[in-house]
């Protein structure tokens, strides 16, 4: 991308390290990377070096992309040194939206004029955080997801410019990401609202006496054939991060009534559009969108 030399990325915790390398190594940027703890800079390229020999062993880098990408970025406690000709801001801090609003506020003041700022929070609104920047019509959502997974949910606020939304969705082509762009704005977008529900069910189960956290992980592993389940799940993410996305995710829980999701069910029933065993339901049958080539990339053959 032309338009596009330099990333800052605010937070040196797991996902400011996985934003970081992948826009380095994939992409080719300079990348700086922001944080106010000389600890979590110093563990940054260690936890980075790590997440690229993933990559490596997987196939998806050689060694070489990997050391040369490493090259591309620096670790620094000075914003003005970290914000210097950015053109994409991308902020991973607490998931608390006075956090994310104080942070986004200061860097807005520090951001040169063009810089596209972005949110990586997981459960908050873009309207919750975007009026503490003057530039709400380059302010938006690029919500990364955790280990190596290519989701990029992109979701716009009151003010996003369609210009912003095209930028962002070519920036994550670019590095090798997979941009979904929201309709409008969903507290914890499309995998963490599914993954919500699991751990939601999970919760309930286990808060309600019904069973023990391991027997409900057994029973999900039984059925799925997974090899782990939703309460291993939530260990992997961390705790504090799902007590904190809960909290946030609870003005969603009546987003969405009953009849609502029956009345987006019934024409295609109305229709006889039953599913698979009637040759068409949200798919196409025998042969679904779904078991197609580019299917999971949105792109064309």
């Amino acid at each position: 991308m032309d338009e596009v030399k330099k990333i800052c990325v605010l937070g040196a915790g797991t996902m400011g390290s996985r934003i970081s390398l992948v826009s380095a190594i994939r992409g080719g940027y300079e990348v700086s990377v922001y944080d106010i703890s000389e600890e979590a800079l110093k563990n940054c390229p260690k936890r980075q070096k790590q997440m690229g020999i993933m990559m490596v062993n997987s196939g998806v880098i050689s060694q070489r992309q990997l050391d040369d990408g490493m090259t591309h970025i620096n670790y620094t406690t000075d914003p003005s040194k970290a914000t210097n000709n950015a053109d994409i801001l991308s902020e991973s801090v607490a998931e608390l939206v006075e956090v994310k609003r104080q942070i986004h506020c200061e860097f807005d003041r520090l951001c040169p004029p063009h810089t596209i700022m972005t949110t990586n929070t997981s459960s908050l609104l873009v309207s919750d955080i975007e009026s503490a920047v003057s530039r709400g019509d380059k302010f938006a959502a690029m919500h990364f997801h955790g280990a190596l997974g290519s989701l990029v949910d992109i979701m716009r606020g009151p003010r996003t410019s369609d210009k912003t939304v095209e930028l962002l969705v070519r920036f994550a082509r670019s590095i090798g990401e997979i941009p979904m762009v929201m309709k409008k704005e969903k507290g914890g977008y499309l995998y963490n609202t599914m993954l919500g529900g699991l751990l939601r069910s999970a919760l309930i189960l286990a808060a309600g006496g019904y069973a023990e956290p391991q027997d409900i992980d057994r029973a999900y592993m039984l059925v799925t054939g997974q090899t782990y389940g939703p309460f291993a799940m939530m260990d992997g993410i961390g705790l504090n991060i799902v007590f904190e996305a809960g909290q946030s995710l609870v003005r969603d829980d009546t987003e969405v009534t009953q009849e609502q999701m029956m009345d987006f069910i019934r024409p295609y029933i109305e229709r006889g559009d039953l599913g698979a065993k009637t040759g068409k339901g949200f798919y196409t049958y025998p042969n679904p969108a779904f078991q197609q080539t580019n299917f999971i990339s949105g792109e064309d053959d």
